[in-house]
């Protein structure tokens, strides 16, 4: 009897953690899942009071409006200013991140304690209490409304980030690997590009994807540092809201149409993201 009691409590705990799951899952994908159907609906049934799971007469023609016609030009290039921004943002971040983690992890100097609780404290300060400095810093340097500006911002901002997980995975690889490529010779340099660098691949694929889905989603600073030229997709959408109202329509299409390339690289290199941040701030 106990057996059977043990089995019976085994199949409730599993039957509720999948069911809990797939609560989970709805609650997470039900917004991107409305605001897809709200983009392929007509107008007519948009503004209605009545709603459908699915439209009656499904419609591209704002997909088309955005990606060919002359309406979604200032999109298109709010799209391709992301691209640009995240990627540039992305690659800096890295190649400077892997540097000073490995630095933290694995060289004692002064001031070495001092340096890692100001990167930390960094992650503290809210957005809206640095803004104002980081305008008009940008605005000395004539960097409003561009974006290298931008690059700037969003990459001192992300690494103390990538700084963190990467260096939890240095300290974690043992040093005696290096103590031996030292002694055939090898530089510091040498042990980092050709030795650690290739043990910590899941953790780089982590930093690097988390580093580039939160550019291409910040909107506060692409708000306040960019104008006409430089504006971003977070932006780009908010302009289909206006004083003489809100086209949803519009907004859920660019929505869903700024969502596909993060969405295409994490289902991507979904793996190498779970993997890499879990096991980066658990060492």
């Amino acid at each position: 009897m106990t057996l059977i009691r043990k089995r019976k409590k085994n199949t409730l705990f599993k039957v509720l953690i999948y069911l809990s799951a797939v609560v989970l899952t709805l609650y997470i994908l039900g917004p991107f899942l409305w605001m897809f159907i709200s983009s392929i609906s007509p107008e007519i049934e948009l503004i209605s009071g009545s709603r459908k799971w699915f439209p009656s007469n499904p419609t591209l023609k704002r997909y088309e409006a955005l990606i060919n016609k002359v309406e979604g030009a200032r999109f298109r290039t709010a799209f391709f200013n992301s691209l640009i921004v995240a990627t540039i943002s992305t690659i800096l971040t890295m190649f400077f991140g892997t540097l000073a983690a490995y630095c933290y992890a694995r060289f004692k100097f002064k001031g070495k304690k001092s340096m890692v609780l100001g990167i930390l404290f960094t992650q503290m300060l809210p957005g809206a209490a640095i803004v104002i400095p980081i305008y008009l810093f940008m605005s000395s340097l004539n960097l409003l409304d561009t974006k290298v500006g931008l690059i700037l911002v969003y990459t001192g901002f992300i690494m103390p980030v990538a700084i963190w997980i990467l260096k939890n995975y240095f300290i974690s690889i043992p040093q005696e690997i290096e103590e031996a490529a030292i002694i055939d010779g090898a530089t510091t340099f040498q042990i980092l590009f050709r030795i650690i660098i290739p043990l910590v691949t899941p953790a780089l694929f982590a930093t690097g994807l988390y580093s580039f889905i939160t550019t291409w989603n910040e909107f506060f600073f692409a708000l306040i540092l960019t104008g006409s030229n430089s504006k971003t997709i977070p932006v780009a959408i908010t302009e289909f809201s206006t004083q003489g109202g809100v086209d949803y329509g519009m907004m859920c299409t660019a929505g869903v149409i700024g969502s596909i390339i993060p969405l295409v690289i994490a289902i991507i290199f979904k793996d190498y993201l779970v993997s890499g941040l879990t096991a980066g701030w658990a060492k």
